[in-house]
């Protein structure tokens, strides 16, 4: 074969994926159908689990910045929730342009080769394996294992035959906005709000005059949706109201769909693994998959050595990864939430979960909310939630005491 591996995509998932295997010493090709690495859009908000997959420190270039407190707010009463200094866990936002260059930087360090405005059509099989891709019409590349990290929607796993259940998805948009003015740099927000529908606002300072503005929503029905101000319109009307953002400046926007119904039934087989998106890994209550996608980046580029080394790319050697990443706590969040969070959109069909959301920002106690988003909840925490909100839990299900108690990323 021409390459020992062969990803296809430049997300988190992928770069990680790349700059592993490279170190190990893998002949590695990367395919993005974009024009640079930057131009794919990674999750921002993290906790240290990340900065030390990442092997960064907190205090680097890589890091633009670091939250004293966490806000959860509602649009549309005002009620909220902080979680302040002496509760809140180390909680940062990643430079995600240096974060990208720093990955590529070392897989490019270790002899991998980017390709890039490289559109993947489908996969290449030979005798039921999997042995490359086409792309960009004629052109072909050849591996050992192919990756795929091309997103939810991924040409890697359709063409290759991997199944999933219907996709619940979330679909974003974020805006990088310049020349604000006064805004609080120490404190990331998060907000509800009717026009928001099912999912939320959130607002990311950078510094004073920086922030990352964006939204992600579930379609809970056609009909739901349709009834929704459009994503760019609601990020329109509160760049005007938030504090602050009134006469900033857009500098850069975009956007993508995170899947959020956990993992997908199988992601690997003969000659082909899938990793982030494709495969379902993000926690879907918070959108948040950096942690999860390098976790799985660093745990697929260990066995595609291992696979090099003992010339074997069947899918039972390749299902090894699968089990292994399956067998994480990562996972087992992935899941919960996953199950959670169909139960949320489904009850959103019929019911208005912003009332819900009003509930829980008015009642829960910050220590609580704390250990939910840094992903520690434990025996008292449950506890809290079955005493507090036990009228939620009758109403709305088991699925949405489980979608709030294992929302940690």
């Amino acid at each position: 074969m021409a390459h020992d591996l062969l990803i296809v995509g430049t997300g988190p998932a992928g770069l990680m994926t790349a700059e592993r295997a490279a170190e190990y010493g893998l002949n590695t090709l990367v395919l993005e159908r974009r024009k640079a690495v930057t131009d794919s859009l990674m999750g921002e908000l993290v906790t240290m689990n990340a900065l030390k997959l990442l092997r960064v420190k907190p205090g680097s270039e890589y890091i633009g910045n670091k939250y004293k407190a966490i806000v959860g707010e509602s649009l549309d009463t005002g009620a909220k929730i902080s979680v302040g200094e002496g509760l809140l866990g180390d909680s940062f936002i990643l430079d995600e342009d240096r974060c990208q260059e720093l990955m590529r930087n070392r897989a490019e360090a270790n002899g991998t080769e980017f390709r890039y405005k490289s559109k993947v059509a489908s996969v290449i099989k030979e005798r039921a394996q999997v042995v490359g891709v086409r792309y960009n019409g004629a052109d072909q590349a050849r591996a050992n294992l192919t990756v795929g990290a091309d997103g939810s929607f991924s040409r890697v796993s359709e063409t290759a035959g991997f199944t999933h259940p219907k996709w619940l998805l979330s679909y974003g948009i974020r805006w990088k906005l310049e020349n604000c003015k006064g805004v609080d740099a120490d404190t990331a927000y998060f907000y509800v709000g009717k026009d928001i529908g099912l999912g939320y606002l959130w607002l990311y300072p950078r510094s004073e005059s920086e922030v990352n503005l964006g939204i992600g929503r579930v379609p809970s029905s056609k009909k739901n949706w349709e009834n929704l101000p459009s994503l760019i319109d609601v990020l329109k009307k509160y760049k005007k109201i938030l504090p602050g953002l009134r006469n900033s400046k857009i500098a850069a926007q975009n956007g993508g769909a995170v899947p959020c119904a956990g993992l997908i039934p199988k992601f690997a087989d003969a000659g082909v693994a899938l990793v982030g998106n494709a495969a379902g890994q993000v926690s879907s209550i918070v959108g948040g998959g950096v942690t999860t996608c390098f976790h799985a980046g660093t745990v697929l580029a260990r066995h595609a050595k291992r696979a090099v080394e003992e010339n074997d790319f069947s899918k039972n050697s390749l299902m090894k990864y699968e089990r292994e990443y399956r067998r994480s706590k990562l996972a087992w969040s992935i899941q919960n939430t996953g199950k959670g969070f169909w139960a949320i959109s489904k009850y959103a069909r019929f019911n208005d979960p912003i009332k819900a959301a009003e509930t829980v920002l008015s009642q829960l106690d910050a220590k609580t909310l704390n250990a939910l988003v840094q992903g520690q909840a434990g025996v008292s925490d449950i506890m809290t939630l079955l005493r507090d909100f036990m009228p939620i839990v009758l109403t709305i299900g088991k699925g949405y005491l489980k979608s709030i108690a294992v929302s940690g990323f």
